[in-house]
């Protein structure tokens, strides 16, 4: 099988049709049986004006991570494709429209910028859209069909794309943007000799149910499905709101229902109250709305309330990047809350774990009644991967509930001390059960109690039950197995990805070098990430904030100070970067 790693961006301006090129791509290149992992960009404004562009990276091996140099870019505008010649790679491809609707003075054309070393396809992208549908808005059609025809990637895959994005309109639609598209594919098989460029065919057939393209915010919404959500509270925000749209549909058909709030203090509430009468609800968010929810997280960490909240990282602080990466809410998510707050927090790598570790979460929360925060972010949520049909555990998402028993009556104590910190549970309605909540301090019995012993006595609870939940939290994983390595790699969240390719490439190198992730924020598995730090000579934790909150958190279990490398770019690490700090702190 030929080696396939390529990295394909298209760019154009709002209304060019780029993030919908970008899909129909990425959906025909899994169906062509390659792996790959995607990532769109796009304004802020709710208006949409300015810079669009699609990432696919695809190839016949799993994709961990973006690379910081695309292979092939496909402009649907000379204007805003400018900005990404510096991110190509030195041989890249070059797709254009080479004869715009409008004159283009010189400096504003991409042909006038590109390297000698570079290749320019030139193709009419408005004109030819213009013979096949009557309308250049095909243009971005035309593009794909020339990609199709200089990578040789079969036509009938992006028909079958096309096919299913748009059938659900009329018949026209959809022949309309194949006729486009085969325009395109025929331009560049008689005006391009020699192709394919670089051989892109099918890597194998795939079997209908092999591989899903997957999005994070999907994979959120199908496992909290899986695990058993009735009730879903929300308020629009980017990067969480698809979340609340999947749901919206998904939920009735389960007998569940969404429901809109006023603001992220409502959406919290709402949860709170579902899961005290004994239903799985949850919210999403984002840095400014999870914020707005500080208070009655602290809530239910003192009522001992159960919750899942998602909060998808995006830049900060205060509104900060609304639709660009972040992992600065580390701190937020752990500390955040008026006294001692204890909660658990979770943080997915992949759009795999998205799914899993939702679907997981809601039981943990019953259990430990405790709020369950998964700490994802906007790359982690709008990226899209290509990944086996996921499928939750009946074991993992049963219920976690550990209700109260004819012992536990006369009198009953919601708030009963423990040995484990957890005390049984009555869901209102359990006659015989009755007991007080509140959010002040209290008694076994829920009683509003001031007094400095049962405040230490009942702090120590909460905690001892939050550290006892480790048993079902996921350990930290290593990927190599030397009992001596020069520097190892600690990363968390989607940020793993690239700390993982970085390493690779290190061993290949002669670098003794391992990565260890951490999915466990909160509580933290300390003995493992001990255990591996005092085999490393150097430890380097790579971040997407400046303040580096997962050193702060962890870094004093080395034995001297662990390395940095901190970024508040908006966008992804590349794991070149991650490889270079590498290099450099080992002098090679």
């Amino acid at each position: 099988m030929t080696k396939v790693d390529m990295t394909i961006e298209i760019c154009g301006m709002s209304g060019d049709g780029t993030i919908a090129a970008g899909q129909l791509l990425n959906t025909a290149l899994i169906q062509a049986g390659l792996y790959l992992i995607a990532f769109d960009s796009y304004p802020a404004e709710i208006r949409g004006f300015g810079r669009c562009v699609t990432h696919s990276r695809v190839g016949d091996e799993e994709m961990l991570a973006l690379n910081s140099k695309a292979h092939v870019l496909i402009s649907l505008d000379d204007e805003q494709s400018l900005s990404r010649l510096p991110f190509l790679d030195d041989e890249a491809v070059i797709l254009f429209d080479n004869r715009p609707l409008s004159y283009v003075s010189s400096e504003k054309t991409l042909p006038a910028h590109i390297e000698p070393e570079m290749h320019p396809y030139g193709i009419p992208f408005g004109d030819l859209a213009s013979e096949a549908m009557g309308s250049r808005r095909g243009r971005n059609m035309v593009a794909l069909g020339g990609f199709s025809g200089i990578f040789g990637l079969p036509p009938g895959y992006f028909h079958n794309a096309i096919r299913k994005k748009f059938g659900s309109k009329d018949d026209k639609t959809v022949q309309d943007n194949i006729r486009c598209f085969d325009a395109g594919i025929q331009y560049a098989l008689d005006h391009f000799k020699g192709l394919p460029v670089n051989g892109l065919a099918a890597q194998r057939e795939v079997a209908p149910n092999d591989r899903l393209l997957v999005s994070g915010n999907e994979a959120v919404a199908k496992g909290a499905l899986a695990g058993g959500l009735k009730f879903y509270y929300g308020y629009p925000i980017t990067p969480a709101t698809p979340v609340m749209e999947f749901l919206s549909r998904a939920l009735p058909e389960v007998g569940g229902a969404m429901m809109q709030m006023e603001d992220e203090m409502a959406s919290i509430g709402g949860v709170l109250g579902s899961f005290f009468a004994g239903r799985r609800a949850m919210t999403a968010t984002s840095g400014p709305g999870f914020a707005l929810m500080t208070e009655l997280i602290a809530h239910a960490t003192i009522t001992e309330t159960p919750a899942v909240i998602v909060n998808a990282q995006r830049g900060g602080p205060g509104t900060g990047l609304p639709t660009k990466t972040e992992q600065s809410d580390l701190g937020a998510a752990v500390f955040g809350g008026p006294g001692d707050s204890a909660r658990i927090v979770l943080a997915p790598a992949n759009v795999s774990e998205c799914y899993y570790f939702t679907a997981r979460s809601f039981q943990i929360a019953e259990k430990y009644q405790s709020p369950v925060i998964l700490l994802t972010d906007f790359f982690l949520h709008n990226r899209v991967e290509s990944i086996p049909e996921p499928k939750a555990k009946a074991a993992e998402v049963a219920d976690g509930n550990l209700y109260p028993g004819p012992t536990d009556k006369d009198p009953y104590r919601r708030y009963k001390i423990t040995d484990s910190g957890i005390s049984p549970r009555a869901i209102p309605g359990m006659e015989g059960y009755i007991f007080r909540a509140t959010g002040l301090e209290h008694t076994e019995n829920g009683i509003p109690d001031y007094t400095p012993g049962l405040h230490m006595n009942m702090s120590e609870k909460r905690h001892r039950k939050i550290q006892g939940a480790l048993q079902d939290l996921p350990e930290p994983v290593r990927f190599f197995k030397e009992e001596k390595l020069d520097i190892g790699v600690v990363a968390w969240g989607s940020t793993f990805g690239s700390a993982l390719e970085a390493v690779k490439k290190a061993r290949k190198e002669g670098i003794p070098a391992d990565v260890l992730k951490i999915s466990s924020i909160y509580p933290y598995h300390a003995n493992h990430i001990k255990e591996f730090m005092d085999i490393c000579g150097e430890v380097l934790i790579p971040e997407l904030n400046l303040e580096g909150q997962l050193a702060n958190l962890i870094g004093h279990l080395h034995r001297k100070c662990v390395w940095r490398l901190n970024q508040v770019t908006g966008v992804p690490m590349p794991a070149s970067d991650i490889l270079a700090r590498i290099r450099s702190i080992l002098g090679s």
